[in-house]
């Protein structure tokens, strides 16, 4: 009989919320963009896009953060990231010129996929049942 894969034997990871330059318009550019920072880190990881929300939608969603302000322009996505590479991913998100490299830039990092949707002020997305 195989072992049941528990919580606790599963990978750990973490939401990395992200705002995303306006050069990337859409979900499939920012994807191929995860991609390319993927291969740049040392182990390769596998970096999943989660929720997007492009410029346009952003401005139409009710109620600003403290963490952002309605100045800011660029749409706003949640990444999930393995805990092994976190602080290195971290690391090369979080500086001011990762914007204008990657084209998206670290705003908050949490274990809870719930809570980095609160600090952006994004809804909760419907599920599509089959």
């Amino acid at each position: 009989m195989a072992k049941r894969l528990t919580k606790a034997l599963r990978e750990k990871r973490r939401w990395v919320g992200v705002l995303v330059h306006q050069r990337l318009p859409d979900r499939a550019s920012v994807e191929k963009t995860l991609e390319q920072i993927s291969h740049s880190l040392d182990s390769k990881p596998n970096l999943r896009l989660m929720d997007f929300v492009d410029d346009a939608q952003r401005k139409g969603m009710e109620g600003q953060t403290d963490l952002l302000d309605a100045t800011i322009a660029g749409g706003l996505a949640i990444v999930r990231a393995p805990l092994s590479v976190i602080v290195e991913l971290r690391d090369l998100l979080e500086t001011e010129a990762a914007l204008e490299t990657w084209g998206v830039q670290s705003l908050t990092t949490s274990g809870k996929i719930r809570l980095v949707r609160e600090r952006l002020g994004l809804p909760k997305p419907k599920r599509h049942r089959k």
